[in-house]
């Protein structure tokens, strides 16, 4: 019995069922199955179309993934639906399945990926975290690959921040690569968040499914953000990809003697990516809207930590608002702090001598 007739009487699950056995049939190459959708609008009719091809698709091995997906409560998107990822659909070599565990609304206003090596420096976490704080205010989306390092830390930097994160995969989603991120995994789907990938199951992260994975984290993104690479690597991989997708690219600069930072000092060098130097600087680069003045630029967790090492309350709150807004002037703290000019000096006196904060010309202050 032809396996389409076991399947649900649904039009979508039978569109669906055709889209995966497409995805899977070995007779056409990636480019030409993308033709064929886009010539024809949709699988079902690539089958019926293609008659003397029909014995040859593999629907049994299509349906037996469909039952997968359905266990597991996984959607399923071809290129051709209106759920796909949008940005993604623009680029030439877009997957022309993509397998989505959580939440599939991807379409935000923003998206940004960020990616960067496996063993990164001290400063790279305190990067990765400011970044994502200078930008909670966007209804925005972070992409990033799931891999140890920066990827993880990026997934983790948007959790806390409250922004939607998705982990894009090189391997099917019957299991989670590398097994430490398990938990990051289950977080990122308990917060709005998902995993995707083109990978149906039993499919292992083998090494050459990485870069094919790293064309989707450029491909869904607006810009792609390199924390830290050496001159070869996946981000390196990904830099260049998003680039050809004209899509923009920024590199953290760092030490020109370190091996980590060679890789980003190279984008830069070659005009393949803008330097990055803070949230400010890249929201006028992309010219989205800048944060407002009035919210600092600080996460929950690091107001919790300010106020540990800062005893006095209203010293904890001048710290956070020059954190936030510094260099600032010391009448502007005054006005926003509603405090007489005499009882402000103490505590910025307070504050410097405990090497909080240090002033600079004209009366204006920062953090140290």
């Amino acid at each position: 019995m032809n396996p389409i007739h076991n399947a649900s009487n649904s039009e979508k699950e039978t569109e669906l069922l055709y889209c995966i056995a497409l995805s899977m049939y070995d007779q056409y190459s990636d480019k030409q199955k993308l033709s064929q959708l886009h010539y024809y609008g949709s699988a079902s009719v690539v089958y019926q179309c293609r008659s003397h091809q029909k014995k040859d698709w593999p629907l049994s091995k299509a349906e037996d993934e469909l039952k997968f997906i359905e266990k597991h409560g996984i959607e399923c998107f071809s290129i051709v639906d209106k759920f796909y990822p949008n940005r993604l659909a623009t680029i030439n070599d877009p997957p022309n399945v993509l397998y989505v565990k959580g939440s599939s609304h991807f379409n935000l206003p923003y998206l940004i990926s960020i990616v960067g090596t496996r063993q990164h420096t001290y400063q790279v976490k305190k990067v990765v975290f400011e970044l994502l704080e200078g930008l909670n205010h966007l209804k925005m989306g972070v992409i990033s690959g799931m891999a140890l390092g920066v990827d993880g830390l990026a997934h983790m930097a948007s959790l806390e921040n409250n922004l939607s994160t998705w982990g894009v995969l090189a391997h099917g989603l019957d299991t989670i690569y590398p097994n430490q991120h398990r938990k990051l995994a289950i977080d990122i789907l308990k917060n709005e968040g998902g995993l995707l990938t083109e990978c149906r199951k039993n499919t292992p992260a083998m090494t050459f499914q990485f870069p094919k994975r790293n064309r989707i984290v450029a491909g869904m993104s607006d810009a792609t953000i390199v924390i830290e690479s050496e001159v070869k690597g996946g981000s390196m991989i990904t830099a260049h990809l998003a680039s050809g997708y004209h899509r923009e690219v920024f590199a953290v600069p760092g030490k020109i003697h370190d091996t980590k930072s060679k890789g980003c000092l190279w984008l830069i060098k070659n005009n393949i990516a803008t330097m990055y130097h803070d949230p400010i600087q890249l929201l006028e680069d992309m010219n989205w809207p800048q944060k407002p003045e009035s919210e600092p630029i600080l996460s929950p967790l690091k107001q919790k930590e300010i106020s540990q090492k800062i005893d006095n309350p209203k010293a904890a709150a001048i710290y956070l608002l020059i954190e936030s807004l510094g260099p600032i002037h010391v009448d502007e703290i005054a006005q926003k702090m509603e405090m007489a000019p005499t009882q402000l000096a103490a505590f910025l006196l307070e504050l410097e001598l405990n090497g909080h904060i240090y002033p600079k010309a004209a009366n204006y202050y920062c953090c140290t």
